[in-house]
This record gives structure tokens, C-alpha cells and sequence, in this order.
């Protein structure tokens, strides 16, 4: 049976992913990417206990751990008041914790295992058009200087993130509406009670502040307000952030997540908010889920199986915004009462471990 020749769309952890894991399976894969380096920024952070799994027979899963910062716990504040803390370490798993590593060091692994199995990402490489012609996809690829070829390949695999050119290509709705929030982001270094192995959840009147380690006193501080360094309840901030920035979010999901023989992961195929932090960890899924198929079959539920969990995903994170957004003084009295009261009970926690560390859809 002659291996099945995979073009890939998208560098970032998504489209990574999907080559490592379809190198590994037996395919021959080419992966282009428009940019002409892997990113240098830490964007997302968090890699959870499902994105551990579909990584670990390949050994990335003990490699990404070695590298970044292991948490336990996550806390929970109200007005600077202490409200309860979820004990991550008793879920009864062998990865009984979540990782929290910058995207710029996820994705130098994933391409250093890559080029170890004999692939190479192809930068300043554009998909310009694609047309499928029976059991082939003709893809059009250019690059600097004006150059153009026509590569036909098996599949064609857009991992090519929110903006995505085989999305628009495919023709497929991408519905949903954006977030009527401005969010801000800040790696820094804080002096505080701040711990390395913990998450720390601020609720006040009018955000919500997170705040996740990054290693050796560094943070990263996210709230849904602009100006996070100037809202930072508890602890001071020392010298000036690594990375800040604004941003907008929506939440969106694709009527299909492929067509023929093509076919979309990732940011691609679903974005939404960074509450949970699902985003990236979802997408390794989609392409290592896709990888599998590709190879061993099953290609025909793949949107339809993708898709109910990308559904389940945004509605999880579309609750957890709502949660720590509320405004009104009654609402938030009530969610603050409840997570002093209830969230401390083992019960309780048992439910929610599993989907705080993606276990469960």
C-alpha cells in the first residue's frame, strides 16, 4: 500500500503536531508555513492532561514536562480574600497535574522531533488556491521572488489558524459572534505570594485577573481588561514585562470540519476564548486525532466526532467566561459564596478536576 502523501498548512503546535504524528504513522508530509521563523513569543501556556496522552508514545510528552513548569493547584480570590483551592494533584491520573510552558518552547520541540524523524518545515511558503481532482488535492504553493508550483498531494490539512486559507477555500461557515471584551496579557517578573506549581484566580468587581507561572518568578498575568499590570491585587510587580499586550476573542466554530480531501484543525476550525485554556490543547488533538486517520482509518466521522467536542469545548469555556465575568453585586456575592462553601468539598473537586485539566469534553 503506497503511503499517503500529507500537505500541511500551519507551523504553529497544530501543524507541528500533525506532521510528527503523521511521520511516525508512515506518511510522507510536507508542512509550509508563510512565516519565516517559529514564534519567539510565549503566547499559549497551558498543556493539559489530554494533550500529554496523544503525545506520549511519541517521548514529546516527558520532553514538554522536563521544560516547563508543573502546576498543582489552583487558587481562588475574591476582592484579594481567599475563597478556596482546587487540588489538582488528586486526579487519579499519572499526569496529576497541568504544564504551563510558552508556545515559543512547545513549538522549538515539536519541530526539533520533527526534523529528528527526517522532516523540515518549509518557511516563507504560502498556499495561495487548492482544487481537489478526484482521490488528489492540487495545492498552490508561492514564495519569495514570485515563485509558484502546483504540488498534488492525498490530502491537504489546513492547520493555518483563525485567519485559515483552506477554511476560506473549502467554503465552510465559520459562525459564532466576539466577545464584548478587551483582554490583557503581561509576562513578568512578582514579588508576591505566588506560588511555582500554582494557578492563581483574582474575581474582582469588574475583571478577572489569572495568573500562571512561567518559571524562576516570572508570571504571566491575563485579565479581561486592559492595563493588567496596574490591577495586580496581591504582590508588586519587579521591572518591566517580557511581553504585553491587548487583544480581542470570539467564539466560532466551522459547519464541517473537512470536505473530501481536505481537511482543518485547530484554530482553523474552532477559536474562543482562553478561559480553561483549550485552545491549543484542542488543536494538538484535532491533528493528532487526524494524523491517526489518515493512516489507520476513519476519516469519514472525523468532522462529525471533531466537531462534538469542539462544540463541548466552547460551551465549557463559554460558562467559565460568564462565571468570571459577572456583574451584578448579587451574582458575584452568590459565585463567591459558593466557591467558599462548596468548592472545598472532595466531591466537588472530583467533578471538576477532570474538566479544568481536559480530561473530560
Amino acid at each position: 500500500m503506497a503511503k499517503p502523501r500529507v500537505l500541511i498548512v500551519g507551523a504553529g503546535p497544530v501543524g507541528l503536531a500533525a506532521a510528527d504524528r503523521l511521520l511516525r504513522n508512515g506518511a510522507e508530509v510536507r508542512i509550509v508555513d508563510r512565516n519565516g521563523a517559529r514564534t519567539i513569543l510565549s503566547k499559549a501556556l497551558a498543556i493539559n492532561v489530554r494533550t500529554l496522552e496523544h503525545l506520549e508514545a511519541s517521548g514529546l510528552s516527558d520532553r514538554l514536562i522536563e521544560a516547563g513548569q508543573r502546576i498543582h493547584r489552583m487558587r481562588f480570590f475574591g476582592d484579594g480574600i481567599p475563597l478556596a483551592t482546587i487540588d489538582l494533584s488528586r486526579l487519579p491520573h499519572r499526569y496529576n497535574y497541568l504544564v504551563c510552558l510558552p508556545q515559543s518552547e512547545t513549538e522549538r520541540i515539536l519541530e526539533e522531533d520533527l526534523n529528528a524523524l527526517g522532516g523540515r518545515v518549509e518557511r516563507e511558503t504560502e498556499l495561495t488556491g487548492f482544487q481537489q481532482e478526484g482521490e488528489r488535492v492540487a495545492a498552490t504553493l508561492s514564495g519569495p521572488g514570485g515563485w509558484e508550483e502546483t504540488a498534488t498531494v492525498d490530502y491537504l490539512v489546513g492547520a493555518d489558524g483563525a485567519h485559515s486559507v483552506v477554511r476560506k477555500g473549502l467554503g465552510v461557515g465559520f459562525p459564532g459572534s466576539r466577545h464584548d471584551l478587551t483582554w490583557n496579557l503581561a509576562d513578568v517578573e512578582l514579588d508576591g505570594p505566588y506560588g511555582d506549581d500554582e494557578a492563581t484566580m483574582h474575581l474582582q468587581p469588574e475583571h478577572a485577573m489569572l495568573i500562571l507561572p512561567l518559571g524562576r518568578r516570572r508570571f504571566r498575568i491575563v485579565t479581561t481588561v486592559p492595563d493588567a499590570l496596574n490591577r495586580l491585587p496581591v504582590g508588586r510587580v519587579v521591572g518591566a514585562p517580557s511581553w504585553t499586550t491587548d487583544f480581542t476573542t470570539s467564539h466560532r466554530i466551522v459547519d464541517s470540519y473537512g470536505s473530501g480531501r481536505v481537511f482543518l484543525a485547530g484554530d482553523a476550525a474552532h477559536i474562543h476564548s482562553p478561559a480553561g485554556g483549550r485552545g491549543m490543547n484542542l488543536g494538538i488533538e484535532d491533528a493528532t486525532v487526524l494524523a491517526n486517520r489518515i493512516v489507520g482509518g476513519g476519516l469519514e466521522t472525523y468532522s462529525r466526532d471533531r466537531r462534538k467536542v469542539g462544540l463541548s469545548v466552547i460551551g465549557q469555556t463559554e460558562r467559565m467566561l460568564a462565571m468570571v465575568t459577572l456583574r451584578s453585586p448579587l451574582a458575584r456575592a452568590l459565585r463567591d459564596l459558593a466557591l467558599r462553601t462548596l468548592l472545598p468539598l472532595e466531591p466537588v473537586q472530583a467533578r471538576l478536576r477532570p474538566r479544568l485539566m481536559g480530561v473530560a469534553d
